[in-house]
């Protein structure tokens, strides 16, 4: 028996749908492999011109100027000049001692252009001190006839003038502050000695000076007797570092009897640094002690302490 009629139309569009599916496929293949076929020389030659740029640019041909690249300019600051130093001169050795200047010796034995220096630099001091160093009323005082300048040496005057006097200083009797260094900050350590060999030969020219290292006399002095038993009874609260004789004990304080510093100031000069005292920080002291004021009893009068001086003038009359 013959097959059915659609039955074979069925077969055969099964047959042509299998078919057309192979062939869908087997094309689907050929795309996907002709496609790689392609895809793998662009990347290589992709890769090949980065390649040949990074090397481009790591080689450069020999002699190849470079750009300079830019650096930023700051602006510029308003920074103002420094101050300019006052001129200095070099000390062939140093300066005459206060002792030696106050003694009355000639000028020639001073390096004259030392002197000229100083005169020089004295200008500044001269608004208070006067042109020829004596003073003027109501700002500076007398140096050229000055016992306290007369019983500093020369390394004790430096320092004095570097500070300065305040006008809070118990020894300020002028009212009017005298700044360190003259107001000069720019002023140098021999500036300053040179102003000082000035000044020790107007004193000395003057005759002006005052003899400090000698004794004073007894006829020079006139404390009553009762005074400077009562001086010599409360000098025990100084000899803890004065000594009981006066002369100073090693590492603690100095020698009152033959004190430059001493003799070179009035009792009432003495009584307001006695009222004050020298604290360790202070330039000119130079032990590293600290003296307390009124010699550590606050309760200590001013009456008290002048009769101490009364006493200490005796041991200096009476102990050269």
């Amino acid at each position: 028996m013959s097959e059915h009629p659609q039955s074979q139309n069925t077969k055969s569009l099964n047959a042509d749908l299998v078919a057309f599916i192979i062939i869908c496929v087997f094309s689907g293949i050929g795309l996907l492999l002709f496609a790689n076929m392609k895809l793998v020389p662009l990347q290589s030659n992709e890769n090949s011109v980065e390649v040949a740029q990074v090397e481009t640019t790591a080689t450069l041909p020999p002699n190849t100027p470079i750009p300079p690249t830019a650096t930023a300019t700051l602006p510029p600051t308003n920074t103002p000049p420094a101050p300019t130093p006052m001129p200095t001169v070099a000390l062939a050795e140093p300066p005459q001692s206060a002792v030696e200047a106050s003694s009355g010796e000639s000028a020639g034995t001073t390096d004259p252009a030392l002197v000229s220096q100083g005169e020089q630099l004295f200008m500044l001091c001269s608004a208070c001190h006067g042109p020829d160093g004596r003073g003027l009323p109501n700002l500076g005082k007398d140096l050229v006839a000055s016992e306290f300048v007369a019983g500093l040496t020369d390394q004790e005057l430096l320092d004095f003038i570097k500070v300065g006097r305040p006008i809070w200083d118990p020894l300020n009797t002028t009212g009017i502050d005298m700044p360190g260094k003259g107001g000069n900050p720019a002023m140098t350590d021999d500036d300053i000695w040179a102003i000082i060999t000035y000044i020790r030969d107007l004193s000395a020219q003057a005759g002006d000076a005052v003899e400090v290292s000698a004794p004073i006399s007894g006829a020079e002095l006139a404390y009553d007797p009762a005074l400077v038993a009562e001086g010599e009874q409360l000098f025990l609260l100084c000899s803890a570092c004065h000594g009981s004789d006066g002369r100073g004990l090693p590492n603690l304080g100095k020698d009152l009897v033959m004190s430059e510093f001493v003799a070179g100031l009035t009792d009432q000069e003495l009584l307001d640094f006695i009222k004050t005292g020298r604290p360790i920080w202070d330039t000119l002291n130079t032990t590293g002690i600290d003296m307390p004021a009124k010699g550590g009893n606050p309760a200590m009068t001013d009456e008290q302490i002048l009769a101490i001086i009364a006493y200490v003038r005796s041991l200096s009359a009476g102990g050269g």
